[in-house]
């Protein structure tokens, strides 16, 4: 007689409890289940991602599993949601990969998109750009201006779309190698733009006459040939841009390798700015003609060939610097910030220490111009030649309640150094162990006025070999 080999309940319920992680982890690994109810799949249902994107309507979600898809795509006006099988998963993000394959833009936005149109846990590659011709104000005047513009994403015609968590790197185009945004107000947050080319202006992004909100995103070793190479920023539109919260870093570019402004102003916020490389101007920002607002940014260990290391102020610019730590950069001249060509900055309650250049190494004001420098503390920079903390030529600045400490020049001028008919307003500063060889707070040249309070009301301690030194 045989007898029946039953199962011990234990035996079930382990094996039941097996059957429910494998179907997690096939889930998790893009396998039979993509977890987001009444979603379209890729490649389930449609070949490729723009089959979907045309069968879609407004408010569909389409996932997308792991997987190479080599296209590019249009989101066609339709707000949707275009997803990889889990945004929040690094691997995933990877491993969902949309390749342009060098020809076309990777995914453009041209039919006024709104916030709704959600592009989201991607890895974006292999783009050249699209074939556009846009107007620009260049010399006061609109040109328009064929060229290749947005290699992996380009946002145009008043869209609003929702670019997150996405990986944008290894794309190329003459103007905006990693992202193009022009007229158009998106949300660009949380992406790594990495690795980018842009052969003119806006190696990771170009944004032009547009109010986007560019947010907490990795801007990384990207290049433009001219200007920008991080983003690149040309006129403002109706509301403000907003750049904040961003780690923007190793980027190059001839000049402005993290940022470059003409015609713009922005509210720059909260930024992490660092080791980024300039052939000419402005290690880490370089404006023209433009009065952004810069708060609470941390500009460091930038380099410029030419002037301004952490930041170049050029050509009638009246930004406001307030709350930035702006240390360790370096330039042939103002390794922290360079001020040029009738600007006039308010430069105030900042920290620019450690920084060098040859001449000018904390700040240098030039060429008639006439900022406010109030309340910050400019300690421990060094310069091979002239105004270790501050060089002014032939420029009117106000300098009233800051600390200069520690500053160190090879020749004169241990803070202050006015030469060439600049007129130079020093009222309630600190200047404390500032070393040079002559005017060891400040040397003025024959023919600089350095205008004091009576009683002259700074405070002098240990500046060596002197405090004040007139020509």
């Amino acid at each position: 007689m045989k007898r029946s080999k039953r199962k011990h309940p234990l035996y079930l319920s382990v094996f039941a409890v097996l059957l429910v992680v494998l179907a997690v982890l096939l889930s998790a690994c893009g396998g039979e289940s993509v977890v987001v109810e009444g979603a379209i799949t890729v490649p389930d249902e449609y070949a490729t991602i723009q089959e979907a994107i045309d069968a879609a309507e407004d408010g569909d979600i389409i996932v997308v599993r792991p997987g190479t898809y080599r296209e590019s795509i249009d989101f066609m006006g339709k707000n949707i949601t275009l997803r990889s099988a889990d945004p929040d998963d690094p691997e995933i993000v990877e491993q969902t990969v949309i390749d342009a394959g060098g020809v076309n833009s990777v995914v453009s936005f041209k039919s006024g998109e709104n916030s709704s149109a959600v592009l989201t846990g991607f890895t974006i590659v292999g783009g050249s750009g699209s074939s556009e011709v846009l107007a620009f104000m260049i010399e006061g005047e609109m040109q328009e201006i064929p060229s290749l513009y947005g290699g992996g994403i380009i946002v145009l015609n008043g869209s609003a779309p929702t670019i997150t968590k996405n990986v944008i790197e290894n794309n190329v185009a003459e103007r905006g190698g990693g992202i193009l945004v022009y007229a158009s107000a998106p949300v660009i947050t949380g992406n790594t733009v990495k690795d980018n080319i842009s052969t003119g202006g806006g190696g990771g992004m170009f944004l032009v006459d547009s109010a986007a909100a560019v947010t907490e995103n990795e801007i990384t070793n990207n290049n433009a040939g001219r200007s920008g190479g991080g983003i690149a920023i040309n006129g403002d539109a109706d509301s403000p841009l907003l750049i904040e919260g961003n780690s923007i870093n190793g980027n190059r570019s001839e000049n402005g390798a993290a940022f470059s402004l003409l015609d713009a102003n922005p509210e720059i916020r909260n930024n992490t700015v660092n080791n980024n490389r300039a052939v000419q101007n402005g290690g880490g920002l370089f404006m023209v003609s433009s009065s952004p607002t810069l708060t609470g940014n941390t500009i460091t260990d930038n380099e410029a060939g030419g002037s301004g290391g952490g930041i170049a102020i050029f050509v009638e610019s009246s930004p406001l610097l307030e709350d930035n730590i702006i240390v360790g950069n370096s330039a042939d001249d103002g390794g922290g910030v360079s001020i040029y060509f009738s600007s006039a900055p308010i430069v105030e309650g900042n920290t620019i220490s450690d920084n060098r250049a040859r001449l000018g190494g904390g700040i240098i004001v030039n060429e008639l111009s006439t900022p406010e420098i109030i309340d910050n503390d400019v300690s421990g920079n060094f310069v091979e030649r002239n105004g270790a903390a501050m060089l002014i030529i032939n420029s009117s600045p106000v300098i009233e309640g800051n600390m200069f400490r520690d500053n160190e020049a090879r020749r004169d001028g241990g803070a202050i150094y006015a030469i060439l008919d600049a007129i130079v307003s020093v009222y309630g500063n600190t200047f404390e162990g500032n070393r040079a060889n002559e005017g060891g707070a400040i040397h003025a040249t024959e023919g600089a006025s350095l205008q004091l309070n009576s009683p002259d009301d700074n405070t002098y301690q240990g500046n060596v070999p002197d405090d004040i030194f007139q020509d």
